[in-house]
């Protein structure tokens, strides 16, 4: 009797791996752009208008999958709100680069527990697993001393007086950075983003763990998020003061980071496929935060300088080792 093998989806995991590395290594883009940056919009607007695009991004599945409902991607958005709302907050703190990287380790170890520990994955080789939770520890540990360099002053010029040609720069207010509350935020989109898949696990078999079926979840998933985000937006108006929402100038920003990480969680759903598994290819996906890092670096200058530069992709690396270590070797086959 012939063995049936399992499909093969090389091809669309490879493209999984590399639309999850463009989506969650550029949703943080959209949150530092100068439209953004000028209006010093709140946190929790940016937050609802990022809802919004996970939402609106994740229709298109229904083209090519049928509609299906599990109250389990409720609570996985549940848990995501407040990490993406995190998220914004920690770009604020200490920058793309740097926030993006810690948090990234701290998803990928608070992931490999709540599989550990809820699930029962136990580890196919447990000296490997240990060694990569240290090096993915130690990954955090040398990106929490990267020294992230506050934003350039930059302003038009005015008179000092106004029958001399004299000018002096027009100050604008710039946003300190705060390491403690940065790696405070990483520590909180860690707990909540890692968890939020414990949901996805918990639901139905079909069609929502279904390989390449599976992505209908995202639906669901983003019109929860959508309709918490609105929700807890609109009770906090009722006992506060209703914020400037700078919807000509911010919406379309925030829309487009939200349409970039769902893009990313999409292609995470390929990745995974085999051959390339839950083992190799999430792994895979974590490279995304060497994406962002070069756009915190090379376009918004948050880390200069050989020695801080050097550090940040050191440490990067050895978070990427970690990850790797933990994805192949830290759960049951």
């Amino acid at each position: 009797m012939t063995d049936v093998l399992p499909p093969n989806y090389l091809g669309l995991a490879l493209a999984g791996v590399t639309v999850s590395l463009i989506g969650w290594g550029s949703f943080t883009l959209p949150m530092k752009v100068k439209s953004v940056a000028d209006a010093n919009l709140d946190s929790m607007v940016f937050n609802m208008y990022m809802s919004i695009g996970v939402a609106l991004s994740s229709l298109p599945i229904l083209f090519f999958e049928p509609w299906a409902f599990t109250w389990w991607s409720t609570l996985g958005a549940a848990l995501f709100a407040p990490g993406c709302l995190f998220c914004v907050l920690t770009v604020e703190w200490i920058g793309i680069a740097k926030g993006q990287a810690i948090w990234a380790g701290c998803v990928a170890l608070q992931s490999f527990l709540c599989g550990l520990i809820g699930f029962q994955e136990y580890p196919v080789d447990m000296t490997l697993t240990i060694i990569g939770g240290l090096i993915l520890l130690t990954g955090i540990g040398i990106l929490a001393f990267v020294e992230v360099s506050p934003p350039e002053q930059s302003g038009e010029s005015k008179p000092l007086k106004a029958e001399a040609g004299d000018y002096q720069p027009l100050e604008q207010p710039i946003k300190e950075i705060q390491p403690i509350k940065g790696l405070f935020g990483c520590v909180m989109i860690g707990l909540l983003c890692g968890s939020c898949m414990v949901p996805f696990r918990l639901s139905p078999m079909v069609p929502f763990q279904d390989g390449i079926h599976s992505v209908v979840y995202a639906v669901g998933f983003g019109l929860s998020l959508m309709v918490i985000n609105i929700a807890v937006f609109a009770l906090r108006a009722l006992v506060s003061d209703m914020p400037d929402l700078h919807v000509n100038t911010c919406f379309l920003p925030g829309v487009a980071s939200g349409a970039l990480w769902n893009l990313g969680n999409i292609g995470c759903v390929y990745s995974c496929l085999p051959p390339l598994g839950l083992a190799v290819g999430y792994p895979l996906t974590q490279c995304c935060l060497l994406v962002a890092g070069l756009w915190g670096i090379l376009v918004f200058g948050e880390i200069r300088g050989l020695k801080s530069v050097s550090t940040f992709f050191g440490g990067a690396a050895v978070v990427i080792t970690g990850a790797c270590l933990l994805g192949m070797y830290g759960k049951s086959e």
